[in-house]
């Protein structure tokens, strides 16, 4: 089955829980992109893009002032990787959901005494690419 070329500038939507916590991103995620070919101008997205970026997030729990932290992709999914077959990077496609990481960098703390703060353990989501180009698809 093909899936969509992912390029530089695409999208990338999280879903909003994190285990118990729910995030907001301070910004739109979008995806850099390093190959060497390009589509509409854009350059085309390959395996190890995504370890380039981080985004900022503030995070909920009920019962707790909010806190901040860091989201990035965790792992994609097979369906998310096609050999290249000009460069030798394997491109990223839009295909399935990838995994997530959230790191609290600010925790969120119980709103009554003893005024406990959050776990700055990491915790885990899913998320998808929404590929914006639909010229180029690839398996």
């Amino acid at each position: 089955m093909t899936s969509m070329v992912v390029v530089e500038g695409d999208v990338l939507v999280f879903e909003p829980m994190f285990g118990q916590r729910q995030l907001v991103l301070e910004e739109p995620a979008m995806m850099p992109g390093s190959g060497e070919a390009t589509i509409e101008q854009r350059r085309i997205c390959i395996v190890g893009d995504e370890k380039r970026v981080q985004w900022q997030a503030q995070y909920f729990i009920p019962g707790y002032t909010p806190g901040m932290g860091i989201v990035s992709i965790e792992t994609l999914d097979s369906s998310q990787m096609a050999p290249c077959v000009t460069s030798g990077a394997p491109l990223i496609l839009m295909g399935q959901r990838f995994v997530a990481r959230f790191t609290p960098t600010v925790p969120a703390t119980l709103s009554a005494p003893p005024n406990t703060p959050d776990t700055l353990a990491p915790s885990m989501g899913r998320g998808q690419f929404m590929s914006q180009q639909t010229l180029v698809s690839a398996a």
